[in-house]
């Protein structure tokens, strides 16, 4: 691995994560309800008693998995009560060291077989275990363990309590902070529009170079087959750029829709779920015109500025709506008052390019290419405009209270939880490496008499999880937290040693650790450590060399997990790998099949609404690649490995990404004229099956079809060319059919053709010989 490697690596570890950001606010309600306690401990005289509570509300802090108000309260206080049993239960079980060990590894068999046996298992999580662990570890410091027990308990009922304070009851913001991202990260992309299109795209880029014809100012005509016999050394062709739409933007908006559907459900009502579902269609319209904007490449230079101006300010525009959306206030205007941004300088330039052009100054696919950008922007900016005001309705209302869901009965269920304890199962496997490395690690800590012990343990249960790579990742974060943050709090051990000075430390610690740990595990790891580390210290102080063993025993209960990760039942990725790309390029080829029968239907139609069908397709196309790239991820970090093979399925996933983003571009230049490019049936017979079919034979058949049916396209749109420069010739500058046609025509070609260059690149291949160890 490369210096620059390991750096990209390294920082990805500390990368936040997906819809994290709502979440922050809840985190800073986390670290404010539990530090009150320490604050509290020393205004009463009595630091340590503060600590202790505050322990208790911290463990109990971890089973909260979010939800409205009155279950989430209910689950908060079962976890305060058994948490605080769990302590009492390590105070008194120390002696007896085998029994400590038993009751821990039902904890923790448990914990990881998680909402297998119960739903509340796994709520609960590691945290009872955490506190058998944390008062185990406590006994020898000579303090009343009865009297921490019940401080335990309090802190629990505390934070139980104080959460469900601090939580405002459900309104219909909290759901408007979920629309709201998927329009801030569509503005964000479209502003960058803007700058890159001034610089030719990088290696760096998703950009794929389909053979476009319509950019040449002649170009000839293309015998049939030519595209199938084009050598490198052919000039290249003009980008078509799709990697400006981030995937994230995917994200926000399934999780937009979640969020709106649940409206529809016993917590929301109809009139509010008929306001919200249209924004919801609206952000994914201006999700799928920027791509296809995109995908236009950049602009020519004589209309740059201005369609550099336009986009950023339009981008500008869609996070300020994202701002209204959120923000608390009362607004008056959905944008602060601000104009919708006007086209009249891109028009002006694309007016002028029109009129210098007979007289050579610009070719006319330039113009071309600058029209279809003027008229996507026109389409962005309406849509923008509807928007916002549906905004503006939206944000007034932000305050309407939203009913809480009826509690569903939750029970045991006997036959999952037999079909669960087998070795087919990975929940049961997972609970099996868990509970034998946690038990071989706290009989080894105890037997060597390793002083923090306890910790070791602790590593296990927070880092070992049922994938290889995910442990792997969660190693690298806790060791380099662990690493940075018990330095910091070593140091502030061997320099502060007033109680009351570290509470006041430990505010600030806690506060901003739980605020960022929805951000990113390591960032908590960073500032969990020292928390820890100096609750400990207030109730019993020690010395700075209490927190270089607790981070030799991270090191030691770290490398554990990941050898037992490892050679324990492990759960490799790899061999489903396979699987999973084939069942992602299948769902993409139906999402690109239900597309194109969707333009060969000749009808009014709605651009902005490809249709129920085409939208349950690309839905079902995210989920399974999606899944896809998570599982050739996770191959990449295992052990054992075939490396062409996960080479081979990486290109598949970044095609078939590549792939959802084209066809959603094609479905925005859906018009009653599109049904009648020739070939297009033939097209649409063939692309599909040439992605999806696993038999290479028939796949190339289908691809060669598709070769056959670009050539008819390529000549046609070439024939429309010339009679386009001949109609300007002689003066014809109107609207004629000819302009029409490679007006609403060109893009699709060229869109179909950048399609079967990536289903080229995403078709089955014959699998190569290769004698790779198995795991």
């Amino acid at each position: 691995m490369t210096g620059p490697g390991r750096g990209r690596r390294t920082a990805g570890l500390f990368a936040p994560a997906a819809g994290s950001r709502p979440a922050v606010v809840a985190g800073l309600g986390n670290g404010v309800a539990i530090s009150v306690l320490l604050l509290a401990g020393v205004a009463a005289g009595n630091a340590a008693a503060g600590a202790w509570a505050a322990l208790g509300a911290y463990v109990t802090a971890f089973t909260n998995k979010g939800g409205p108000r009155g279950p989430r309260t209910r689950h908060l206080l079962v976890a305060a009560v058994v948490n605080a049993a769990m302590f009492w239960v390590g105070v008194w079980t120390i002696p007896l060291v085998p029994l400590t060990g038993l009751v821990l590894a039902v904890l923790v068999f448990l914990a990881s077989m998680g909402s297998a046996v119960h739903p509340v298992l796994e709520r609960l999580g590691t945290m009872p275990a955490t506190a058998l662990l944390v008062a185990a570890g406590s006994t020898t410091a000579g303090v009343d363990m009865e009297y921490a027990t019940l401080l335990v308990l309090a802190g629990g009922l505390w934070y139980a309590a104080a959460t469900a304070v601090l939580t405002p009851p459900a309104r219909l913001r909290d759901v408007l902070a979920h629309v709201a991202q998927p329009y801030r990260l569509v503005g964000r992309h479209l502003t960058a529009l803007g700058p890159a299109s001034s610089t030719p795209p990088d290696a760096s880029a998703s950009t794929i170079r389909p053979d476009a014809p319509g950019d040449r100012a002649r170009p000839p005509r293309t015998a049939p087959g030519a595209a199938r016999r084009r050598s490198a050394a052919d000039p290249a062709p003009p980008h078509v750029t799709v990697g400006t739409v981030h995937p994230d933007t995917t994200d926000a908006l399934r999780r937009a829709e979640g969020a709106t559907r649940e409206l529809r459900g016993p917590r929301g009502d109809e009139h509010l779920a008929d306001l919200t579902d249209p924004l919801v269609r609206h952000a994914a319209t201006l999700a799928d015109l920027t791509t296809a904007l995109a995908a236009t490449g950049p602009p020519p230079p004589a209309v740059r500025a201005p369609y550099a101006m336009l986009t950023d300010a339009v981008g500008r525009q869609l996070c300020r709506l994202a701002d209204v959306l959120t923000r608390r206030r009362q607004v008056t205007d959905s944008t602060g008052g601000d104009p919708v941004p006007g086209l009249g300088p891109l028009e002006e330039a694309c007016d002028r390019m029109r009129a210098e052009m007979p007289a050579g100054a610009h070719t006319y696919p330039e113009m071309a290419r600058a029209g279809r950008q003027r008229r996507l922007l026109e389409r962005i900016t309406a849509t923008l405009a509807e928007a916002r005001a549906e905004a503006r309705t939206l944000a007034l209302l932000a305050a309407t209270p939203l009913s809480a869901p009826p509690a569903r009965p939750v029970r045991l269920d006997g036959a999952r939880l037999r079909d669960a304890m087998t070795l087919r199962s990975g929940a049961f496997r997972h609970a099996l490496r868990a509970t034998v490395v946690s038990g071989a690690v706290f009989a080894l800590v105890h037997w060597a008499a390793l002083p923090h012990g306890e910790w070791a343990v602790l590593a296990v249960l927070r880092v070992m999880r049922p994938q290889y790579a995910v442990t792997r990742e969660r190693v690298a974060q806790r060791v380099i937290g662990n690493v940075v943050g018990g330095t910091c709090a070593a140091v502030l051990i061997a320099a502060v040693h007033e109680p009351a000075a570290l509470s006041l430390i430990l505010f600030v610690v806690i506060t901003v650790g739980f605020t960022l740990r929805p951000v990113n595990y390591a960032f908590w790891v960073v500032f969990g450590t020292p928390l820890v580390l100096l609750i400990g210290d207030v109730s019993h102080p020690g010395s700075w060399l209490d927190a270089a063993f607790r981070i030799a025993m991270t090191l030691l209960g770290t490398a554990a997990a990941l050898v037992g990760s490892r050679l324990l039942w492990p759960s490799w990725e790899h061999p489903r790998l396979d699987t999973e790309t084939t069942h992602a390029r299948q769902a993409c080829a139906a999402y690109l099949d239900t597309t194109l029968r969707s333009l060969s239907h000749d009808g009014p139609g709605d651009d902005s609404d490809p249709g129920p069908d085409v939208r349950r397709a690309r839905t079902t196309a995210e989920k399974a690649l999606a899944q896809a790239a998570a599982t050739s991820r996770h191959a990449h970090r295992e052990p054992g490995h075939d490396r062409a093979a996960l080479d081979r399925a990486a290109t598949t996933v970044d095609a078939l990404t590549t792939l959802n983003l084209l066809v959603a571009a094609l479905a925005t230049h859906r018009t009653p004229r599109t049904a009648r490019i020739p070939a297009l049936a033939a097209y649409t017979d063939n692309a599909g099956p040439a992605l999806a079919d696993a038999s290479p034979e028939v796949s190339r058949r289908h691809a060669d079809a598709l070769t056959d049916a670009l050539d008819v396209m390529s000549l046609h749109l070439e024939e429309l060319h010339v009679r386009r420069h001949e109609e300007l010739a002689t003066g014809r500058t109107g609207d004629t059919p000819a302009r029409a046609a490679i007006r609403e025509n060109g893009p699709v070609v060229e869109l179909l053709q950048a399609i079967a260059a990536v289903v080229d690149d995403a078709r089955a291949r014959p699998r190569q010989e290769t004698t790779a160890p198995g795991p």
